[in-house]
């Protein structure tokens, strides 16, 4: 089992669709479902239980996340010592990452950067500066002998060019990413969809991009027999060439959890204090977790078994309506359906041994939640 351990809920970033669309998010909509408003703002369980929770599981995953989980430096580093798990990842936005010591940066297995693309499109949405600041530390990561996977990973709205700003992050002569993976900025707060013009640069922008990304992907598999490591890519891709179909794919809720402040267990970090999904307490040991699968719209839908139901969180709050529901899933459908038609030439690809199955592997349930 993978746990996100949320270690602070606080940030040291403003960024536009995260603390600007929440800031005019108030008003008096009511969804019916009971909140905690008021957790802890930093962990506020002993670590001996969260210590004896994680040892109950044999194939136990910690990831740190938060807020910004590096705002809380020492208390990672002294979860790092005291938790039993057979590996540690980080989800940061790389602003602190400089910060971390080498023989502790050694031992994380992956670290997931948030970072939007390019200079201008990163700093437009995350702040003047941060892309600089990002890169340089994830050099500096390299530098301390950090060896595992880094993961840019993206949030995507209206004003990104998902075929360029992709291609940048793997491309990058200052500092390329192994891995990508992005997440529509969509269903996340109910007041931003009358400013937004998502549907057009669905259709004008975001799907055609994909269709250029595929195309680009394929591409590189014919000339250099290799896989880029697009996670919403190589995730539907597997599961189409091992003919499996899956519960929700980011994992929450059966596959993974999220540690919040308090120590109760949410389906996953976006789910904190949403009372009526808590799966547990980390007190309480793992028989008393319960499984949380993903219902409403998408309990029934054609597709479910290769998207999994995407996000659970906006499944359950509807925050932009049917229409707007319907119009994120217009975007799921075109990409399982690029992928689809890719299937044969990359069935091909793997029978002419110019890419392995192997290729296509990728650790599951580490943060990425493969369907955007």
């Amino acid at each position: 089992m993978n746990y996100f351990v949320t270690l602070t809920t606080g940030c040291d970033l403003e960024c536009r669709y995260c603390y600007g669309e929440c800031c005019d998010d108030f008003d008096d909509y009511d969804d019916g479902l009971d909140y905690d408003y008021f957790l802890p703002r930093t962990i506020s369980y002993p670590t001996e239980v969260l210590k004896q929770f994680i040892a109950q599981d044999p194939d136990r995953t910690v990831i740190f996340y938060g807020g910004e989980p590096l705002l809380e430096l020492p208390k990672m580093l002294e979860l790092m010592d005291e938790l039993p798990a057979r590996r540690f990842l980080l989800h940061t936005n790389g602003t602190m990452l400089d910060k971390v010591p080498a023989e502790y940066l050694k031992r994380l297995h992956t670290i997931s950067i948030s970072i939007d693309g390019d200079r201008e499109t990163t700093d437009y949405y995350r702040g003047s500066g941060v892309y600089d600041k990002i890169t340089a530390n994830a050099k500096i990561a390299r530098d301390k002998g950090f060896t595992g996977e880094i993961i840019a990973r993206m949030t995507v709205m209206e004003d990104t060019d998902i075929y360029r700003q992709v291609m940048h992050l793997l491309k990058n002569p200052e500092f390329s990413f192994p891995s990508v993976h992005w997440q529509l900025n969509a269903l996340f707060w109910r007041n931003d969809l009358k400013k937004r013009h998502f549907a057009q640069w669905a259709r004008d922008s975001y799907n055609p991009g994909i269709t250029r990304l595929v195309r680009e992907w394929l591409r590189v598999m014919r000339d250099e027999g290799r896989v880029l490591k697009m996670y919403p890519f190589v995730g539907i891709m597997e599961s189409l060439l091992l003919g499996e179909h899956t519960h929700l794919r980011c994992g929450a809720g059966w596959a993974e959890y999220n540690v919040q402040t308090d120590g109760h267990l949410s389906p996953c970090p976006v789910m904190s204090g949403m009372k009526d999904f808590y799966a547990g307490h980390i007190a309480e040991g793992h028989d008393s977790i319960r499984e949380i699968q993903i219902g409403g719209r998408c309990a029934k839908c054609d597709i479910r078994g290769i998207c999994g139901g995407r996000c659970l969180y906006a499944n359950v709050t509807m925050k932009w309506g049917d229409d707007g529901f319907d119009e994120v899933c217009g975007t799921i459908r075109h990409l399982i359906g690029e992928m689809q038609q890719a299937l044969p030439e990359v069935r091909r690809l793997i029978a002419e041994g110019r890419v392995q199955m192997s290729d296509f592997e990728h650790m599951r349930y580490n943060s990425c939640e493969i369907i955007p």
